[in-house]
């Protein structure tokens, strides 16, 4: 790996600084991982899955990239997609402009000897005439002026670089449909993180943000005399789980095959995938207005589109990822990893087993190449039967259901005594009962479900059939086709379908084994990632702030009757406070007029003694007469 920064004079707008501050410590701190998942904490956050999950990688890894190809990489970014582009091609450069994501991606990547990292913007840049058979600008609209040093439209980027394409060269791009579903349905925007912004063009922004749909990017790309071939990731390009395109749009019983995923600032008020299947219900050519984002091939030539529908397992463990590629004539399985090689070889050995039992397949292995021959969608045996509920054909439905199970006992056995069973292979108890009912097969190929057939001419062809345990009851088969054909639900309880089928009893031990097998290829850190709600139920929310404003009310009542009670209770108080005034002045009044009573009484005393004493000395006076007076 060679870092050049002999064009770099400065990093005048570093970005996402913040940002990068958790990031960096899963590329600082461990040495030659291709992969970080193995360090990812129990509940993962959108910025780790998009900057160090390899289902980042997914919007590339598909894509028929050739050992002698050389590559520039137009905003590198930390590295996400690099290293699939060293591991694919003879030769990558990546331009970053921004010094310390360019160290970060060049630690994460420092074991490719292909690779050069160029820091620095186009403007200082010298490539030495070099040209390259692909140049990609994924995700590069937000730093389009720092990689450029000027503000360029995407178009003026694409001519730009177009002097380092060599003649049969082709661009590939990828970005946001300023329309796209997931926006309407409350998910802020990938620009500056806010709802609904790129709906309303980003007209609250001081600074000129570009947007497309498909019909304006395409026809930019055709006023300038590019040829261009789309493609539709959902949910999008950033962490793709499947990929349509023109040739081959969704159905409204088959679009359901992603797992949408939520941000820290994701408020969402509905379904994504319902509204999707609503609107392809009404009208598929209207899918690519709606679509998340684009993923576009871009030549001055015709480019012959050789995959039209691409799908990944993004909640699998490593070692069972693959993808499905459909090209016109044949569909591929190709490996994300080698991580997942083990595996790849066992859906061969499952191949074998169909051929084995005399079962149809469309399956076949050429030059070590898992492919299928290509059948319309129409055909797949669960859009069969959802269409015969649709139309009330209940009889066409059962008739159906009856030959498939034929198709499940071919090979099937009544276990015997002591024959262990997948039950007890995972330590599932089940009844003595239940097992002699139940109709068992060496091989079982659990995943024949409607998903996985084709039924042409009243004949089933089996497909995509990774999964194999032994000893398994058909039932359990039959419950999972049942289960998983969601589109069914909008035409039949699926309890009763359970009920007619005799699969009722069953429920409960299927639905652990059923838990047992999915918990073995899934990882349940990815699971969780995906299967966050954040649904913001309109109703619920307007019923609560209704409810917000009864209370509030009703405590405003209750505050203004305290206040009022206060208001008496000070008046009464101030009531009490008067006459406690007047009762202490009569009290005083009283004490006076007391003490002057007393002073009268001690006067009227005093009088009254001396007017006794006077008595008692004349009374003496007269009974000693002169005698006394002549003494004294």
């Amino acid at each position: 790996m060679k870092f050049n920064m002999e064009f770099f004079k400065g990093n005048t707008e570093p970005e996402e600084k913040e940002e990068l501050q958790d990031i960096k410590k899963y590329i600082e701190e461990n040495d030659n991982i291709k992969s970080y998942e193995t360090e990812f904490p129990e509940n993962i956050t959108d910025k780790e899955m998009y900057h160090l999950s390899t289902q980042s990688q997914n919007i590339i890894n598909w894509y028929p990239l050739k050992k002698e190809m050389k590559v520039l990489e137009v905003g590198g970014n930390l590295g996400e997609l690099t290293g699939v582009l060293c591991e694919k091609c003879q030769e990558v450069v990546t331009i970053e402009p921004d010094i310390e994501k360019a160290r970060l991606l060049a630690k994460r990547h420092e074991t490719q000897e292909n690779l050069e990292v160029v820091v620095g913007n186009f403007e200082d840049i010298s490539l030495e005439n070099n040209k390259f058979d692909i140049i990609t600008l994924i995700g590069v609209i937000p730093k389009i002026k720092q990689l450029m040093n000027r503000n360029y439209t995407l178009i003026e980027c694409i001519q730009y670089l177009e002097q380092y394409l060599t003649e049969d060269g082709r661009f590939l791009i990828a970005v946001d449909n300023k329309f796209g579903l997931r926006y309407f349905a409350g998910n802020p925007e990938n620009i500056f993180n806010q709802k609904f912004e790129s709906l309303i063009g980003y007209s609250n922004r001081q600074e000129k943000v570009e947007t497309f749909t498909k019909t304006t990017l395409e026809k930019q790309l055709q006023a300038k005399g590019y040829k261009a071939n789309f493609y539709y990731p959902l949910p999008d390009y950033r962490l793709a789980n499947v990929i349509f395109t023109d040739k081959e749009l969704p159905r409204y019983n088959s679009v359901d095959k992603y797992n949408s995923y939520y941000t820290e600032k994701s408020d969402t008020i509905i379904n994504e995938i319902d509204v999707f299947r609503e609107i392809l219900k009404t009208d598929e050519q209207m899918f690519p207005f709606f679509a998340n984002s684009f993923f576009v091939e871009v030549s001055r030539k015709e480019i012959k589109q050789l995959y039209k529908y691409i799908s990944f397992n993004n909640m699998r463990k490593q070692e069972y990822r693959l993808i499905t590629k459909i090209a016109n004539d044949y569909v591929e399985k190709q490996v994300v990893s080698k991580e997942a090689n083990s595996h790849y070889e066992q859906v061969k050995q499952n191949m074998k087993i169909l051929e084995g039992n005399k079962i149809k397949t469309v399956d076949y292995v050429e030059n070590g190449v898992i492919r299928s021959k290509y059948i319309d969608q129409k055909y797949l045996l669960n859009n069969i039967l959802t269409q015969n509920l649709e139309k009330g054909d209940i009889e066409g439905f059962d008739n159906i259901i009856q030959q498939y199970i034929e198709i499940l006992k071919i090979g099937s056995y009544q276990i015997e005594k002591d024959q262990k069973t997948v039950f007890e292979k995972y330590g599932i108890d089940v009844s003595k009962e239940q097992l002699e009912e139940m109709h068992f097969v060496k091989n079982g190929l659990w995943d024949m479900t409607f998903k996985n057939c084709f039924y042409m001419k009243e004949e089933f062809y089996f497909f995509d059939q990774e999964w194999n345990e032994e000893n398994i009851p058909i039932e359990f088969i039959l419950y999972r086709s049942i289960l998983y054909t969601i589109s069914l639900r909008r035409y039949v309880n699926i309890d009763d379908l359970f009920k007619k089928y005799g699969l009722a009893k069953y429920r409960e031990l299927f639905e652990k084994l059923d838990n047992v097998l999915q918990e073995k290829i899934r990882d349940d850190r990815l699971w969780r990632f995906y299967s966050r709600n954040t649904y913001f139920d309109i109703d619920g929310t307007k019923q609560e702030l209704i409810n917000l404003g009864l209370r509030d009310n009703a405590k405003q009542l209750a505050i203004e009757n305290l206040q009022r009670e206060k208001e008496n209770m000070q008046q009464e108080n101030q009531k009490l406070q008067q006459e406690n005034q007047k009762l202490q002045e009569t009290i005083q009044q009283a004490t006076q007029e007391r003490k002057v009573m007393e002073q009268q009484m001690q006067q009227l005393y005093e009088l009254a003694n001396e007017s006794i004493c006077k008595k008692i000395y004349r009374k003496m006076k007269k009974i000693l007469g002169g005698n006394h007076e002549q003494k004294n």
